[in-house]
């Protein structure tokens, strides 16, 4: 699940989508995707750098002078240069999503599609291939699994393609049963009858 909104992974995707064209003429297109990943996971673990690319309160030459000396030789010219346009147009701030935008789409075009899964243990191989069977024949693409563990759903997964997502995890069923005895007992209540949890129709 993006941790970015819808608008601004729209207008990151614009960003993104002329970059991926450009490096893929280039028969650049994995490398930029890695350094752009690289690059985007630094500047989310620093909250000064991360502040100072986004704010509007630091002149934009300024900013433009900082990116050649920091990063120009350390990475390709093409994502330099692909900086310098999202600082002209103050939208350094859209880095992570370009980054997500950018892999998302390069994959897509490679015929490739991930779907996110969380489960409360590990998959088996048996079932990890399954899966991958399952949301390929369902996309029409080669389906990669990005797996999380996490306990708390006791069983069952949790399954996230795009905007879709299958929820089948045990903790999700018992919140539904909860909710659904709540319910009933709130109509019972206001219908004037006894309600006791657990007593016999």
């Amino acid at each position: 699940m993006s941790k970015f909104d819808g608008e601004q992974l729209t207008l990151a995707k614009v960003y993104s989508d002329s970059m991926l064209t450009l490096a893929e003429e280039r028969n650049e297109a994995e490398a930029l995707g890695a350094e752009l990943a690289d690059l985007a996971a630094y500047v989310a673990g620093d909250a000064e750098l991360a502040t100072f690319l986004s704010s509007p309160t630091v002149d934009v030459t300024v900013r433009a002078a900082t990116l050649e000396k920091l990063l120009r030789g350390r990475y390709s010219d093409l994502l330099i240069d692909a900086l310098q346009v999202l600082n002209r147009n103050e939208r350094l701030g859209l880095l992570g999503a370009v980054a997500e935008t950018y892999h998302a789409t390069h994959e897509d075009r490679k015929g490739n599609v991930e779907v996110y899964i969380t489960t409360a243990t590990p998959l088996s191989d048996a079932a990890r291939s399954r899966l991958r069977d399952m949301f390929s024949s369902k996309t029409g693409k080669r389906a990669e699994l990005v797996e999380t563990v996490d306990e708390s759903l006791i069983g069952g997964m949790v399954a996230r393609l795009g905007d879709e997502k299958l929820d089948t995890s045990v903790s999700r069923k018992l919140i539904v049963m909860a909710d659904r005895l709540l319910d009933r007992a709130s109509r019972e209540i206001h219908s004037g009858r006894t309600y006791v949890v657990g007593s016999a129709e």
